[in-house]
């Protein structure tokens, strides 16, 4: 896998993310603004809006992150399908010859 197609698939996934968070936590907020009503230590920002910011802030981690065990897990199988992409250049279970 490229770095580019690497670039690609984690930023791809933070911003799946992003949106998906920020949906659910507009959900939230409009299902139940009460709630964040209570973790507002300001009065001046609007329920919906924190929690649409706070939703979309945790999907861009979560999202982020799966697209990195994506690209972790893509290695993991394009190396035990070609053992010479291992780290050093030989196979595994030889020794190095210099």
């Amino acid at each position: 896998m490229s770095w580019k197609l690497t670039f690609l698939a984690v930023t791809g996934c933070a911003l799946v993310g992003m949106l998906m968070g920020g949906l659910f936590g507009f959900g939230g907020g409009m299902m139940t603004p009460d709630f964040f009503r209570h973790l507002i230590p300001w009065r001046d920002v609007e329920p919906v809006g924190l929690a649409t910011f706070l939703g979309a802030t945790a999907g861009v981690l979560l999202g982020g992150g799966l697209g990195c065990f994506a690209v972790l897990v893509q290695f993991a199988l394009q190396w035990r399908k070609n053992p010479q992409l291992a780290p050093g250049g030989f196979k595994s279970g030889e020794a190095d010859a210099g």
